[in-house]
């Protein structure tokens, strides 16, 4: 059995981290999140507006921390890794949709229209 004793800190991953970007790419994701909070809890816009501000705001966090925490960017070492994120990122947002349109319509396509179990002499 190989002693081979591989050192955490020289990776190339953690050797390109920084702590002041990972600071900043916290700081700018929350601060987006809490905009589209604040946007959700005011209900002054319109549906569709709505839902077109909460993405954008939504991919800009996504992108802050991408560029910022996890150094993510286009050149030949992290281009997979940008590549994999970019892929993933429609697939995350059907799947939320997906998820809202269900508990959405969940209702009515599961309980009993009240006044129908009334007339019906329940």
């Amino acid at each position: 059995m190989s002693l081979h004793r591989a050192d955490p800190l020289d990776h190339p991953d953690v050797r390109n981290a920084s702590g002041i970007a990972f600071v900043a790419g916290y700081a700018a994701s929350v601060g987006l999140m809490a905009i589209a909070l604040m946007v959700t809890l005011r209900h002054e816009m319109s549906y569709v507006r709505f839902v077109i501000a909460v993405a954008i705001l939504g991919g800009l966090a996504l992108l802050a921390q991408a560029v910022l925490m996890f150094r993510l960017d286009l050149s030949g070492g992290q281009r997979w890794k940008t590549i994999s994120l970019l892929l993933v990122v429609p697939l995350f947002v059907l799947s939320i949709g997906l998820t809202g349109w269900m508990f959405h319509t969940l209702y009515p396509r599961t309980m009993l229209d009240f006044m129908q179990v009334q007339g019906s002499g329940m």
